[in-house]
């Protein structure tokens, strides 16, 4: 089958755990793309943080960030899709952090806030994922239409916090998109979703469409691609939903998916 895009999660797929892409993986990017298969990254990064991969590939075309909160492009910044929140719909999941010492950044389409960097780890953190935040005194003023909020914790943190706001029975969605990170976006945002609107703009069929994920924000699109592909460091229970499983993403997992799915017997890697 001549699958014509493929939805590529960022962190935990296509980055090795110490965040570099290795050869293989853009090797086999570059050639997929040359085949006529539209790359779409799909990440809950932010857009500064998931221009520097797309260059370092050597790619360009559409995105989508915010855990498909956002769909844009990287040269022109179009932005074909923007789903949003206010942050008084948040005001509980604030104060609840402030008591708990539990960091919280949010995003616009393309900045990024919080209203504090001085902790280590925070700044650690930041680093890592090429993010520099705007400081803010107070979140809690901004009157912005807001595309996602983070918490970032410890598990023990955040799994109290993930059963708390259940409790609150907010007008958004909480969703855990890493062992470290709650991040609430707007009630019908998913990666899934957004790449299903995205190949419809692009007159894509999903069933020519693969989705390549780790982690249970890439649920929705794993499972609404034509052929859904986890890597083998998911869970479990991810790794359950997907028609196909890969190698790690330490061990170039994504160019396994491609060269079985878009090149079959030829060697791209």
């Amino acid at each position: 089958m001549a699958y014509k895009l493929a939805a590529i999660d960022i962190d935990g797929t296509l980055l090795t755990d110490d965040y570099r892409i290795t050869e293989k993986n853009k090797k086999a990017l570059r050639a997929a793309e040359e085949e006529g298969v539209q790359i779409v990254l799909c990440s809950g990064r932010a857009p500064v943080s998931v221009l520097p991969i797309l260059e370092e590939i050597g790619i360009h075309g559409y995105f989508i960030c915010h855990n498909g909160a956002v769909t844009t492009h990287s040269k022109t910044k179009e932005i074909l899709q923007e789903n949003g929140f206010s942050m008084q719909s948040l005001r509980g999941v604030v104060e609840y952090c402030r008591r708990e010492n539990i960091h919280m950044d949010f995003c616009t389409a393309f900045d990024m806030y919080t209203e504090s960097m001085e902790r280590e780890d925070v700044q650690r953190m930041y680093a890592k994922y090429l993010a520099q935040p705007k400081l803010i005194q107070d979140m809690l003023t901004v009157e912005d239409k807001l595309v996602k909020f983070t918490l970032f914790g410890t598990d023990e943190q955040l799994n109290k916090a993930y059963d708390e706001f259940a409790a609150m029975n907010l007008p958004v969605r909480t969703l855990r998109s890493g062992p470290s990170y709650i991040d609430i976006i707007d009630k019908a945002t998913s990666k899934g979703a957004a790449l299903s609107n995205l190949a419809e703009y692009l007159n894509i069929s999903l069933a020519d469409t693969i989705a390549i994920g780790n982690y249970y924000n890439d649920l929705d699109m794993i499972t609404m691609a034509g052929i859904g592909v986890a890597v083998a460091n998911a869970p479990e229970d991810v790794k359950e939903k997907a028609d196909l499983i890969v190698a790690s993403n330490n061990e170039s997992g994504v160019a396994e998916a491609l060269q079985r799915l878009v090149f079959g017997m030829k060697n791209c890697v």
